[in-house]
């Protein structure tokens, strides 16, 4: 049986998994984070820039224009980084939700109609229908019979 939070985890990935799984939400949602790790990169090499120039070109033993390669190189970078980094966790989050119907799958193979509605309330289960419900009434009504008798 599936703990709550993981019955939470299936229902919001029923939800978002296929907005998030296209390339542009990828982006969307990995921009913040690949911009913090960029944009640190970015000011500390704007600052040795614009700050030493001379000591940029004695160090690097190249002209200024190199400057624009490198900006270009970091911006891809961001790019790269925000687009995998959300593809990544889009893919382990797949893999989890897969993981975690299939072990429902497997309790519901194990398990009888009965014997789940007896162990827990009617409302955890996404399954439950109005046709379970009246066959869960007609189970417990039988077992008052019996017990009376």
């Amino acid at each position: 049986m599936l703990s709550d939070s993981e019955n939470r985890f299936i229902s919001h990935w029923e939800k978002v998994r296929l907005p998030y799984s296209t390339t542009i939400s990828k982006f969307k949602r990995g921009l913040p984070i690949a911009l913090i790790f960029g944009g640190s990169l970015f000011l500390s090499l704007a600052g040795v820039y614009f700050l030493s120039p001379e000591w940029y070109t004695k160090i690097s033993q190249r002209a200024n224009s190199s400057m624009i390669a490198i900006v270009i190189g970091l911006f891809l970078s961001i790019l790269f980084f925000a687009y995998f980094k959300m593809h990544f966790k889009w893919e382990m989050d797949e893999q989890l939700f897969n993981e975690l119907n299939a072990k429902h799958k497997k309790y519901l193979e194990k398990t009888t109609f009965y014997d789940r509605m007896q162990s827990s309330v009617i409302g955890e289960f996404r399954e439950t229908t109005e046709e379970d419900k009246k066959r869960l009434e007609n189970y417990l009504k039988e077992k008052n019979k019996k017990n009376e008798n």
